[in-house]
């Protein structure tokens, strides 16, 4: 029972994000926060930025570090049903910066694409998915080598630069 002095009740928290209560950690943290805020803002954060309305930045940290299931499956939508090419655009930048290890797969989608902005923006997703620690090369390879015979000279210019940095550490 949730003392009013209290207004969060941490166990019921803790069992809503399936989450063993005697546990914590970042991941916790930021399941518990995107709990509290709920889904819905997640998504209407998304919107925000992709409109770029004032502190869309301000939005776009914060998705960044929660990396919320909400955010990313918006994102995913408005890159796949949106009309205006640039929210699509924007929409993708975003979901560079929310993506997580299971969403390698939809980097070969972004780089089939006919849309070469789309295209380079997977890259970025790739890139992001590397630096941030969410995959390793190895499972990254086969869109690297992808990205490598692509038919976008831009996308082939990101290969050359992503596999320069990735040498030393491979």
């Amino acid at each position: 029972m949730t003392d009013p002095e209290d207004p969060i009740d941490w166990r019921a928290l803790a069992e809503e994000i399936g989450a063993d209560p005697n546990r914590g950690g970042d991941a916790i943290a930021r399941r518990a926060i995107t709990s509290l805020l709920g889904d819905e803002a997640m998504r209407r954060a998304v919107d925000w930025y992709v409109e770029g309305r004032p502190a869309a930045e301000h939005a776009r940290s914060v998705l960044r570090l929660l990396r919320p299931d909400a955010a990313r499956s918006r994102c995913l939508e408005i890159y796949r049903t949106g009309p205006d090419p640039e929210r699509r655009h924007l929409a993708v930048e975003l979901f560079r910066v929310v993506a997580r290890a299971e969403d390698l797969p939809l980097v070969g989608d972004l780089l089939a694409d006919p849309d070469p902005a789309v295209q380079l923006w997977g890259m970025g997703v790739l890139d992001r998915l590397l630096w941030d620690g969410h995959v390793d090369a190895d499972d990254a390879e086969p869109f690297l080598r992808m990205a490598e015979r692509h038919p976008n000279p831009k996308v082939r210019e990101k290969h050359t630069d992503l596999r320069a940095h990735l040498e030393p550490h491979e």
